[in-house]
């Protein structure tokens, strides 16, 4: 969501500093939300009022849910790990290492608004055809 709000709306829409931890791209506050969970499903979301979020963010939000969501949290991982702003932030690091490093939300601008150009991406729909792409690589 980070990434393709900024490729979208040339903004970020979450202030906090996403981190390259060994499993992939964590903000810390949702990760503390929700790590009792551990491997198990979120069954309980904390309620929230939608009506604060614009209509760009709403759609982006919800394309975003749409096509990555509908994967499980390994394939999400190995997405995640053939991502540039993870890989390029974790650097040389041995593949076991864990890591809080901050993910530069420059980096993250930089890499989404070149996958929306290279998708020639014109909505936040057509974030499908990345994402597609992206997950017939892993299989």
């Amino acid at each position: 969501i980070q990434g393709f709000y900024h490729a979208f709306e040339g903004d970020f829409i979450i202030e906090e500093n996403c981190e390259a931890w060994l499993h992939g791209p964590v903000f810390r506050n949702v990760y503390n939300r929700y790590s009792s969970y551990r491997f198990d499903p979120i069954e309980r979301v904390e309620e929230f009022d939608i009506s604060v979020f614009t209509t760009a963010e709403k759609t982006i939000i919800d394309s975003v849910i749409k096509n990555f969501c509908c994967y499980s949290g390994k394939t999400l991982e190995a997405f995640t790990h053939m991502e540039e702003p993870w890989l390029r932030t974790r650097g040389g690091l041995p593949a076991q290492s864990h890591s809080d490093w901050i993910i530069e939300k420059e980096l993250i601008g930089q890499y989404f608004k070149a996958l929306k150009d290279k998708y020639n991406m014109l909505t936040p729909s057509d974030i499908e055809c990345y994402s597609v792409e992206r997950f017939e690589q892993i299989k």
